[in-house]
């Protein structure tokens, strides 16, 4: 199976207005459905957390805020940086301190692709989403959303005009496809023709890694996953029909980023990972019935 990663690097307003993507991905969606739907559920307030990140030398992604000052994204966005600048209800904010997964190595898809920015200036104004901590998520309809790169699944990514997009996609792909890690998921990009495209389906491409996976309970929107790349079995991650959207769990994560954000950050993001676990305990106990 062939990974591409989610970020991109961008040239903008030179060489003819022309937009360089490195290694990366943002949404393609299906050919027979409109793309102002995608632009509109993107745009829900419910997905009002993530925000467009840029990097030190121009490495373009997205970021998740999951606390006044914090930003939960990709660590591969953070590659060779010394800084990123968070832009999020159209005002930019810069970092003052960039950390990593412990277990990140640079290059692997084994479920650390996680990194958090501590910003210079809080945001009060956006309400972080809570996080999911439970692990039954396949079988779960996600919700990604990101900047980027798109098109459809005809032809794969080609364009790049700043929208914020969302699309949703069962995750029906585990551990044993990426690396036997239980702290990787994916999303197949079903073709409409076979019949089991969700409506708004839709796969990563270049420009949304660091961008959010989100599930529900009821109306209630969870964090569940940082995207992190395309991938595909035929050795061309072109997000196309057949590639599979690929994310690292917040969940497994969660330890690492409580023990990282300090007060009073933390006690912020109390309440929302009450109300997760307490939705990662309802799993569990419908679990232990079936």
């Amino acid at each position: 199976m062939s990974f591409v990663r989610c970020g991109s690097a961008l040239l903008l307003g030179i060489l003819a207005g022309m937009a360089r993507p490195t290694t990366a991905c943002a949404a393609t969606i299906r050919d027979d459905e409109p793309d102002s739907a995608y632009v509109a559920l993107g745009n829900d307030p419910a997905f009002a957390s993530v925000g467009i990140l840029v990097n030190s030398w121009g490495y373009t992604g997205c970021g998740i805020l999951i606390a006044p000052d914090w930003v939960l994204t990709a660590a591969h966005l953070f590659l060779t940086a010394s800084s990123v600048t968070f832009t999020i209800g159209g005002t930019a904010y810069t970092s003052t301190q960039l950390f990593t997964d412990p277990g990140w190595d640079g290059k692997s898809s084994d479920g650390s692709d996680i990194g958090l920015v501590h910003l210079s200036s809080s945001l009060t104004a956006i309400p972080p989403p809570p996080l999911f901590t439970g692990s039954s998520l396949l079988g779960q309809t996600g919700t990604f959303v990101g900047y980027g790169f798109t098109s459809t699944g005809l032809t794969g990514w080609g364009s790049l005009d700043g929208q914020k997009r969302g699309f949703q996609d069962v995750v029906d792909v585990n551990n044993q496809n990426f690396g036997n890690t239980s702290s990787v998921f994916g999303a197949t990009f079903d073709n409409p023709t076979n019949g089991n495209a969700l409506t708004l389906e839709g796969c990563v491409a270049p420009g949304d890694s660091g961008g959010g996976v989100f599930v529900t309970d009821g109306s209630q929107y969870y964090l569940a996953g940082v995207i992190s790349f395309v991938a595909s079995t035929n050795g061309n991650a072109n997000s196309t029909y057949g590639n599979f959207s690929g994310f690292d769990s917040v969940s497994a994560a969660t330890p690492w980023i409580i023990a990282t954000i300090p007060e009073p950050s933390t006690l912020t993001m109390a309440a929302a990972l009450g109300l997760a676990l307490f939705w990662a305990e309802k799993c569990r106990r419908v679990e232990k019935k079936s």
